[in-house]
């Protein structure tokens, strides 16, 4: 029997459902941990209560929530119930809820109202709220369609399965490439102790000049972007063949939506004491990973479905969306590193690039860059909605980026290398 348009064979949705389900189950112990231990943790005043509150709670969303939105939303699928289309709030008022959200979250956290049980709630809602606010920019109040169905269990894999297959990429295979292939594990852990102690010396010049920050730079900036571009939307992969452009684009949006929701949680966790700084920097760019998936989802589309030139134009898509990544973290990192930034303590008195506070250049840049990837993100949405994209389906009409989209990213290059650059050739030639 053929499929509709935008529907699976019942064998995978049945596959999707026994994962949501199991998903859940293992959630279970989660909510008793964050329903019973934090509360316990409370009362005996154990100063780690807040982190068990958080880590359980964490546990919990990305396992029982996720994985009862799954299994829900299959099961509906395999008895053939129809999804309404997703609308988002506007993007103006999610991000007034995401300040409401941030100045909440510092009255419990300043005040120490309840923090452990409280707090954990409100940093996972303000985390979660960037993201979704760039998806519903790029949606433009039209769902068309893009149903709540595909869109939160776009959202639910994007937080579990991808993060998970991006930790093993971007983390784990160079770790046991460099241990058992070349040997150098013991050698890269002893420089990148040496370069986080020359930055808290406040020695940069040796800190870049180690072996030790070539490798964190090529990570972050080089195998991270490529790994996390790749693993984003692998969740929305069995149904991308069978959407509509617009609808490939968003789906994939909200995968990434997830992947960053989470990310965002683990760097505000890590960083309890100014989490509200995190997430406030960290929000500029949150249409950078929604963009990026859904960039690669439209090539995978394509792909799957067989069109002209499908492999080089999905190549020049991943290629843009891992070109953007990388700008956004390796020019953060030269940033912050060449500002002297004590990675665990309190930050050194700043220097000064091209007569700007190292702060200013990296607000600067951040910005620059997020508000290219939201313009980029809606022309992308729009373009693929028009009359002119339904006949690019079976026309062969190359992925190229308008002149103003180039002017904008190098606009963002030289932001975030030129003053890392002269900065960083005034330091070694001291």
């Amino acid at each position: 029997m053929k499929l509709a348009a935008g529907q699976m064979s019942s064998g995978l949705k049945t596959t999707i459902f026994t994962f949501g389900l199991l998903l859940a189950l293992v959630g279970v112990p989660m909510m008793i941990s964050f329903l019973c231990l934090t509360p316990l943790a409370v009362m005996n005043r154990d100063r780690d209560a807040l982190g068990i509150g958080s880590f359980s709670f964490v546990l919990m969303v990305i396992t029982l929530v996720a994985g009862v939105t799954v299994a829900r939303h299959s099961w509906r699928s395999l008895q053939g119930k129809p999804s309404a289309s997703l609308r988002l709030p506007p993007a103006w008022l999610l991000a007034a809820v995401f300040g409401l959200f941030v100045a909440i979250g510092i009255f419990i956290y300043e005040y120490d109202f309840a923090t452990s049980l409280f707090f954990p709630p409100v940093l996972t809602v303000t985390a979660v709220l960037p993201p979704l606010l760039a998806v519903a920019w790029f949606m433009d109040q039209q769902a068309d369609g893009l149903t709540w169905r595909r869109g939160l269990v776009a959202l639910a894999g994007g937080a579990t399965v991808s993060v998970a297959i991006a930790i093993a990429l971007e983390i784990l295979l160079p770790v046991v490439i460099l241990t058992l292939v070349f040997g150098l594990g013991d050698f890269v852990t002893q420089n990148v102790q040496a370069v986080l102690d020359a930055l808290a010396g406040r020695d940069i010049a040796s800190a870049i000049a180690n072996p030790a920050f070539v490798y964190l730079f090529v990570q972050i900036a080089g195998i991270a972007p490529l790994a996390e571009e790749l693993a984003k939307p692998l969740v929305a992969l069995p149904l991308l063949g069978r959407l509509a452009r617009r609808d490939a684009f968003l789906v994939g949006a909200m995968a990434g939506a997830g992947f960053a929701a989470l990310e965002n949680v683990l760097y505000a966790g890590f960083g309890h004491g100014f989490w509200a700084g995190i997430l406030v920097v960290r929000a500029l760019g949150g249409a950078i990973h929604p963009l990026g998936a859904g960039l690669v989802s439209l090539g995978w589309r394509d792909v799957l479905r067989g069109e002209p030139n499908a492999w080089p134009k999905a190549a020049a898509r991943f290629g843009v969306a891992a070109g953007v990544h990388a700008i956004w973290n390796g020019g953060s990192l030269l940033v912050i590193t060449l500002a002297g930034a004590r990675f665990f303590g309190q930050l050194p008195p700043e220097i000064n690039v091209l007569g700007l506070s190292a702060a200013g250049t990296t607000l600067a840049f951040l910005l620059v860059l997020g508000l290219a990837a939201l313009w980029i993100g809606r022309a992308v949405a729009r373009g693929a909605a028009s009359p002119g994209a339904i006949a690019a389906e079976s026309a062969d009409v190359p992925f190229t980026l308008s002149d103003r989209a180039v002017a904008i990213w190098a606009l963002a290059c030289l932001v975030a290398i030129v003053p890392a650059g002269i900065t960083g050739l005034q330091l070694l030639m001291r």
